[in-house]
């Protein structure tokens, strides 16, 4: 895909008015008490967060795996199956509202330069630019925007604003979903987006690329001015690192992921080898960080202006936390490598421990980010 933003919105007639009021509410509402819901391709995770003083603490959490083939790039393929398996999180965890996911790989996310008009006649502007941009006819299209700032740096006579558009389909797709299963969306957001909330400092405007390591893929994704410019999806995953270590120690696929999952199986001296195996995986990961770092440091924006130098790249998913992966990409990247930490704009981990291990919680980014208040 291309480049950036959040939530999304409609074209404002009086019928996708309608629509946007009740789904993409004003930010007062999403200030209601709201748990993060996200709807992978493997698993669907779910995240509550209470207010403790001027933070929060971890309140409930819980995460289900999906039968493989009934959601794939980010397409419902069995709603039925999917809503049943809402259902059991729901009665767990008790939920009712909830801030939930969007697959990137269904958005259209592109950079545009406009008149610098008023806040209220963005939108009006960006409904002409969006069919040049995105294969989708306007009156299908529900879009939202994010203005561009740099600190220090004016535009003059024009503002760069980042665009998400999604088809009006996949949103009611996922909309009837939640319905099926009792559960009332208060807003919907772009998974690439969400993740980059909970890892990525508040306030921090710096350019980071986000590795979020799924089971069967890899989400890329550049985050420059607290914004998603840029997002891309591998067919590397956890998925194919276990089925690699079953191969080379001749084992199951379970006993594989319990060897992943156990740091101290790298430091044996017998499973020196190991890693290498893991390494020959992840190389395929590496080439297109690689390719992706040369792309952004060399691309224009509307502006003419080149992409700012990628700071650090952060590695999500529980995958993540394999020994030796972060030194491998950092050696191969030659650049700052770190994991996420998806409690980074929620609370210190020095004045509360959450009962979720630091290792599982990778795979919680993206619903720790819709957690979130928008406005925290």
């Amino acid at each position: 895909m291309s480049l950036p933003t959040v939530t999304m919105n409609v074209p404002s007639t009086p019928a996708t008015h309608e629509v946007f009021s009740r789904f993409f509410p004003p930010p007062r509402f999403l200030e209601m008490p709201a748990v993060g819901l996200d709807i992978s391709d493997d698993a669907v995770s779910a995240i509550g967060l209470a207010r403790k003083s001027n933070a929060f603490v971890l309140e409930r959490f819980g995460r289900r795996r999906l039968q493989s083939g009934s959601v794939s790039g980010g397409r419902i393929n069995d709603a039925n199956a999917v809503a049943g398996v809402l259902r059991e999180l729901k009665d767990e965890l008790k939920l009712d509202f909830v801030n939930a996911s969007l697959s990137e790989e269904n958005a259209y996310l592109f950079k545009v330069k406009i008149p610098r008009v008023s806040r209220k006649e963005i939108r009006g502007v960006l409904e002409f630019k969006l069919e040049e941009n995105v294969p989708i006819p306007a009156s299908e299209a529900i879009f939202d925007y994010t203005v561009i700032t740099q600190a220090g740096h004016s535009n003059g006579d024009h503002i760069d604003v980042g665009v998400t558009v999604l088809s009006k389909a996949v949103v009611d797709a996922y909309t009837a979903l939640l319905d099926k299963a009792g559960l009332v969306p208060l807003s919907f957001e772009i998974e690439a987006q969400a993740i980059s909330r909970a890892v990525i400092p508040r306030g921090n405007r710096e350019t980071h690329l986000v590795v979020n390591i799924g089971e069967r893929k890899t989400g890329l994704f550049i985050i420059s001015n607290e914004v998603v410019h840029f997002t891309s999806t591998v067919g590397i995953g956890g998925m194919h690192i276990t089925e690699a270590i079953a191969r080379h120690l001749s084992i199951s696929s379970s006993e594989a992921e319990r060897v992943k999952n156990d740091h101290s199986s790298f430091r044996r001296k017998e499973n020196m080898e190991l890693f290498l195996v893991i390494a020959e995986v992840v190389s395929v990961l590496k080439s297109e960080l690689n390719k992706l770092t040369v792309y952004w440091s060399t691309h224009e924006g509307p502006s003419g202006e080149l992409g700012k130098k990628i700071t650090n790249i952060i590695l999500c998913g529980r995958d993540a936390a394999i020994a030796g992966i972060v030194e491998y990409f950092a050696f191969s990247l030659d650049r700052p490598v770190e994991v996420g930490n998806v409690w980074t704009n929620a609370f210190s981990l020095d004045e509360h421990i959450p009962s979720l291990h630091f290792d599982e919680s990778l795979d919680y980014a993206a619903t720790v980010g819709l957690a979130l208040p928008k406005g925290h």
